[in-house]
């Protein structure tokens, strides 16, 4: 019997979410359903290999997995739920099934499923073809990731055998823009966190090479369209008073106690502004 305990975002819980993500993977024995990893598995992606000063991102108790329907949305997706089935994974009762949870080491991961369909209105949960229980939020912006991704392996032990799978991550640009939207719609201080600490870190270099990324490449056109969630953005992080800043700093110190609470506002209101230059909106 699954335990009810839920862990909060940490490095440590952050192993379980991949723990989780293995074994559904794995489960799925290589069917083709595109699948992409995004939320707070990503940032770590995007931020690795950097200098030994980067700290750790703080991680994540769950994962988020945008679902493509791509040109054909009567698609199968029943060994998805299989998948789901044969790792452990039961639908979550309070949610309209696109959240399950899976145990894993005693604590209750939660795997979440979305996608971005014009054709349906926003935050509703759509059927997928073939299942009886698995659906997918329809969350406007999740979309960009399933046209920019990483592919990473990703190893560990399931029932004392060795397994390693391809996971697809979101891409840079792809979760930036994903991630952008989130901070508009949603808002949370994990979302304003996730957003400062990619633009900071990131391996291509940071804010500004981030945001010359996004204008001159595949969402050079999607960047112009989405001007009012820049502008929103700025302004969330326009002083280190502000929310960004501030949810910013408060996660960094879970991380990195000793560090200086100004400096890391400071840090988030420096990146973000380079990068809203950097998209050169006017």
């Amino acid at each position: 019997m699954a335990s009810d305990v839920e862990p909060e975002r940490s490095p440590a819980a952050r192993a379980l979410a991949e723990a989780a993500l293995l074994r559904l993977l794995a489960a799925l024995e290589g069917k083709d359903i595109d699948l992409v990893v995004l939320g707070g598995l990503v940032p770590e992606i995007l931020t690795r290999g950097q200098a030994e000063t980067v700290p750790r991102h703080l991680g994540t108790a769950d994962v988020d997995i945008h679902i493509s329907f791509g040109i054909d949305p009567s698609r199968d997706f029943s060994p998805l739920e299989r998948a789901l089935e044969t790792s452990g994974a039961t639908p979550d009762p309070k949610i309209d099934g696109w959240r399950w949870r899976v145990d894993v080491v005693g604590a209750r991961v939660k795997i979440e499923f979305l996608c971005d369909r014009d054709d349906v209105a926003a935050d509703q949960a759509i059927v997928l073809t073939g299942c009886r229980v698995l659906t997918a939020a329809n969350l406007r912006g999740t979309g960009f990731v399933a046209r920019d991704w990483v592919e990473e392996e990703l190893s560990g032990t399931i029932d004392g055998e060795d397994v390693s799978v391809t996971v697809r991550y979101a891409g840079l640009e792809g979760y930036l823009m994903a991630k952008a939207h989130a901070v508009r719609h949603r808002g949370l201080d994990r979302d304003c966190y996730d957003l400062a600490f990619v633009l900071i870190y990131n391996r291509a270099g940071g804010p500004g090479q981030a945001a010359e990324l996004l204008r001159t490449g595949q969402f050079a056109a999607d960047v112009r369209n989405a001007r009012v969630v820049w502008r929103e953005i700025e302004a969330r992080f326009a002083a280190v008073s502000a929310f960004g800043p501030q949810s910013y700093a408060e996660q960094a110190l879970l991380v990195e106690p000793g560090a200086d609470m100004a400096d890391l506002r400071q840090d988030a209101v420096g990146a973000v502004a380079e990068f809203i230059a950097g998209l050169r909106l006017e």
